[in-house]
């Protein structure tokens, strides 16, 4: 989509969101089974990650998928919410928070394909051993 005005709205919209997200992060950490809050973050996800799919925004919307995908296990009470899964979360948010900012400098993705974040969000998502200490990306991995 080469809609400057539809991209800039989400671009705002998506800023705003997560702003508010951070707060209730901190609030999740204290109240880790509050549905109206684990509610409103997973709305939050579901909404980038839906206008990314409208906009074209690829990587961005597979980042978001899955963690919107680990959101709706916490908020069904299918997995608990761990410090682990709480810096994985915040891990992702700060990829979307990258994304957004080449987006608004180039309208553009950045070109990071986010390929180890986003299969360490999968295999969490999948319950693989392999997860249960993400590690931070770094970039991408090795050719």
């Amino acid at each position: 989509m080469d809609d400057p005005e539809i991209i800039e709205d989400f671009l705002m919209e998506s800023n705003e969101n997560l702003a508010r997200l951070d707060q209730e992060m901190v609030e999740l950490e204290k109240r880790p089974k509050d549905a109206a809050l684990l509610g409103n973050i997973f709305r939050t996800i579901h909404t980038i990650k839906g206008t990314c799919g409208f906009l074209g925004f690829s990587v961005l919307e597979r980042m978001t998928h899955v963690g919107e995908n680990i959101l709706g296990q916490v908020r069904n009470g299918d997995r608990d919410l761990t410090p682990s899964l709480v810096s994985l979360i915040l891990e992702m948010v700060e990829g979307v928070r990258k994304e957004l900012r080449a987006i608004e400098a180039t309208a553009s993705e950045s070109g990071d394909s986010h390929h180890q974040l986003i299969e360490r969000l999968q295999a969490v998502c999948e319950d693989r051993k392999s997860a249960a200490v993400p590690q931070p990306t770094t970039g991408e991995p090795a050719a």
